[in-house]
């Protein structure tokens, strides 16, 4: 697992910046006559949808080592959380390949999205500003924005001169329970060039936890006796026994029943072999009805667990293989002309952390070693372009472009045994036309085009090598009259997806009968949205938006054919998954009068053809559930609120309350009773409904809660307490998700700032999470019940600017 870490190119990038640095204060600029207007039009501007900004006094209260958690207090976003160590936005239910996730416009290497344990290479430490947009954002960014989209920007590439030749700020923190940290970020001209670069360390060996790390209910015989899904999702070895009794049979052999035992024990046969249940033996000339049958006594009741053990070791109070160490490091320079910037930007992103899980490294090429844990080493460069012009005319404001080149690299241990990688090479180009060709009409233009190599290896590799090529054109445009404001949206794009399958072998499944045949698919793909707001005073606003947005299946739910360890799962794909097509209506409010300001969103959702990873309620003995990838009409609506009020305390500073609450629920469209097997897409939808549940399993459970932030002079204080209730709305794993319970995160930051001249100061700051040390295990974590959240973390820091 040992990797290099080769940063020369940003080595050279830094020696070259030391003259710049040397010779900072005796630098003049030049002076400009910027012509036109003083902001330049941008894309995702005109977008009207719901969204939240993340500023950088807000995420210093909120950052956290997964994007997920950084943005997890905005409402109707959850935390899809992977270990300590990863989490995805959830936004109203949805995540992973519908939450187009991106770094200075540009989306980050997907992986993620396809193996959920992966890390998101977005760095929230080093972020400026998070957008959070949670309407569906797919006219713009494609069908991987179906559920919305979180854009992490970093000033990586300068797009204007900075305030001064030379500036930055460090960072260094450590404490209880949480990483220790090192982050610097520096910004600096010389002439009409700007550069930038930055950096993090971060390293923690493991988290304690307030208690076990597996949930009481895998402890539990009443749960565990009768549930060999939970028993998997837990990873307990059990030993049960089944005593025969003869009330559970309805058929009885004739000459037992006169020989009695002695004829049973002549010819050595078992009493089960005596006894049965199959509907054919009614019309037998050997068999009998049972005259003991008792139709009241459960099949089950009689079974008795023996003994129960951990499949891998595990510890009181601390959260097993639970080590994290990430090191990133960042430079860009630009060019800032009269009428616009180009620039370019270099970054390394390293990653090596454990998941709070465990497998059976039981390889095809005939290793065996017990149950060992899950690693992942994550590697990533890339380079960035973009640039903006803004020629003299009128009705064109400016034109936009941005390039990037991703190399990702993604190993998969089990203990020290490699067990397979997913290595990602993707170049992407959007071109924007941003355009006010009338006082009352803005808009955007748009090319976008991406494409995507995904190479695997390893005996154990869950899916083959692929390659993927999309490319779209989108429109974008607003209205203004009087308090009215209208939008339009429209894109059209490709998708195409290849499976390369030499050299590999799938696992045995539904995928292995289709992708010889299926191994190439390609999509047609339209989205459409439309919004009208309306603000009578100037202090309110009430809006309605429409969405019809298409996604292509991704290629894991295509191609995938094996035991994905990382994930705990048998994950097997369908090379016959249409596209699927969500319809959207939203109506919001919003009310801002002096100090108050009120927000509320309601949002119903129908997916045609919803892509979900469905359950078989088998295994292939390996301890991972066997699941298939699959489609059915599915429906989400969700509620949201928002309540902020300020108040000016005069000598005793400033204070901010907030309120919120949300609640989603995602469910089949159809849940029938039963169903004709004979009827394929009636038995389809009856699988999914008994198998499934009435609700999709994992669902974001429905939450509440109160902050408060006081600033005077130097200090800052605040505090927030959210409650996640019990999950009611309960899906199934074959049988009904476990009830674990709701639980109350309280959170505190404090921080005092020492300012020595207009631009030099040093914070102190103190980050607490989970401060009553609660167990919490959020209902829409895949590892629930293996990993609760950290316990009480105390961290606390110098942050120097200048």
């Amino acid at each position: 697992m040992k990797s290099n870490f080769p940063l020369r190119p940003l080595y050279c990038a830094f020696i070259l910046a030391l003259p710049v640095l040397a010779s900072a204060d005796d630098t003049q600029l030049p002076d400009i006559d910027v012509q036109g207007r003083s902001y330049p039009l941008r894309s995702e501007h005109i977008d009207s949808g719901t969204k939240t900004t993340l500023s950088e006094p807000e995420l210093q209260r909120t950052r956290a080592a997964s994007l997920g958690e950084t943005v997890q207090q905005v409402t109707g976003v959850h935390n899809h959380n992977f270990g300590p160590a990863g989490g995805l936005p959830q936004i109203r239910s949805l995540t992973g390949p519908r939450v187009y996730i991106s770094e200075n416009g540009l989306g980050v290497s997907d992986l993620s999205a396809i193996s959920g344990n992966l890390p998101t290479p977005a760095q929230p430490f080093l972020a400026d500003k998070i957008t959070v947009r949670k309407s569906s954002a797919a006219v713009l960014y494609g069908g991987n924005a179906v559920g919305g989209a979180v854009d992490v920007e970093t000033r990586l590439i300068p797009d204007t001169l900075p305030e001064r030749d030379f500036g930055g700020k460090v960072e260094i923190s450590g404490g209880d329970n949480t990483p220790n940290s090192q982050i610097f970020r520096l910004d600096g001209n010389v002439g009409n060039f700007a550069w930038h670069i930055d950096g993090q360390n971060s390293k923690i060996s493991s988290y304690r936890i307030p208690g076990d790390s597996k949930a009481g209910a895998c402890y539990n015989p009443d749960e565990i006796l009768f549930n060999s899904p939970l028993r998997d999702l837990c990873q307990v070895k059990v030993d049960i026994t089944y005593p025969f009794d003869k009330r559970l049979y309805r058929y009885v052999m004739k000459d037992y029943l006169s020989g009695g035992e002695s004829w049973r024990k002549e010819w050595e046969l078992g009493r089960d072999e005596v006894y049965s249940n199959y509907e054919g033996n009614a019309s037998s000339r050997y068999w009998t009805n049972n005259p003991d049958y008792d139709a009241s006594v459960p099949p089950n009741s009689l079974r008795k667990l023996k003994s129960l053990q951990d499949a891998a070791p595990v510890e009181h109070g601390k959260l097993t293989n639970s080590h994290m160490h990430l090191q990133s490091l960042s430079a860009g320079v630009s060019y800032i002309g009269e009428r616009g910037y180009v620039g370019i930007g270099l970054s390394r992103y390293l990653n090596r952390y454990g998941v709070p899980g465990y497998a059976s490294l039981s390889t095809r090429s005939g290793e065996a070693d017990g149950t060992l844990p899950v690693n992942v080493d994550a590697d990533q460069t890339r380079w960035q372009a973009e640039g903006l012009y803004r020629p003299q005319v009128s009705w064109l404001d400016n034109i936009r472009f941005r390039i990037a080149h991703t190399d990702a690299d993604n190993r998969e241990y089990l203990g020290r045994h490699f067990a397979d990688s997913l290595n990602s090479r993707s170049q992407q180009v959007r071109v924007e036309f941003n355009h006010r060709p009338a006082s009352f009409m803005q808009g955007t233009l748009g090319l976008d085009w991406r494409h995507r190599r995904i190479d695997s290896s390893g005996s154990d590799r869950h899916m083959p090598n692929t390659r993927t090529r999309e490319y779209a054109l989108f429109a974008l445009e607003k209205f203004r009259w009087q308090n009215w404001e209208a939008e339009l949206g429209l894109r059209h794009g490709r998708v195409k997806h290849q499976a390369l399958l030499d050299g590999y072998q799938p696992g045995r499944g539904l995928t292995e009968g289709y992708l010889k045949d299926l191994n190439q698919r390609e999509y047609s793909l339209n989205s459409q949205q439309a919004a009208l707001k309306w603000s009578p005073f100037e202090i309110a606003s009430f809006g309605i938006r429409y969405n019809r947005s298409q996604r292509a299946p991704e290629v894991n739910e295509l191609f995938a054919s094996n035991r994905h360890f990382a994930i705990l799962t048998n994950e097997h794909g369908d090379p016959r998954l249409n596209p699927e097509t969500a319809s959207t209506w939203e109506f919001g409010g919003e009310l801002n009068w002096r100090q108050t300001q009120l927000r509320a969103n309601y949002y119903h959702t129908d997916f045609k053809d919803y892509i979900y990873l469905g359950q078989t309620g088998t295994s292939k003995g390996d301890g991972l559930p066997y699941k298939e990838w699959r489609q059915g009409d599915t429906r989400i609506h969700g509620i949201e609120l928002e309540w902020k009020q300020y108040f000016d305390l005069g000598k005793y500073g400033l204070l901010e309350t907030r309120l919120f609450a949300d609640w989603v629920k995602n469910r089949p469209v159809d849940q029938p009773s039963n169903a004709d097997p004979r009827d394929p897409e009636a038995w389809k939808r009856y699988l999914r409904y008994q198998r499934d549940g009435a609700y999709m399993p994992g669902l974001p459970t429905t939450r509440y809660g109160i902050g408060l932030s006081w600033q005077k002079s130097g200090w800052q204080l605040a505090t927030s307490l959210t409650c996640y209730t019990a999950q009611r709305h309960r899906g199934k794993v074959i049988n009904e998700e476990v009830d674990l319970g709701g639980y109350k995160l309280w959170d505190a930051y404090l921080g005092y700032t020492h300012h020595f001249n207009e631009h030099r100061s040093l914070e102190w700051f103190l980050d607490a999470r989970n401060l009553g040390n609660v167990e919490a295990r959020p209902h829409n974590s895949t590892l629930k019940y293996l990993a609760p959240l950290p316990g009480r973390s105390l961290r606390t820091g110098l942050r120097f600017t200048f």
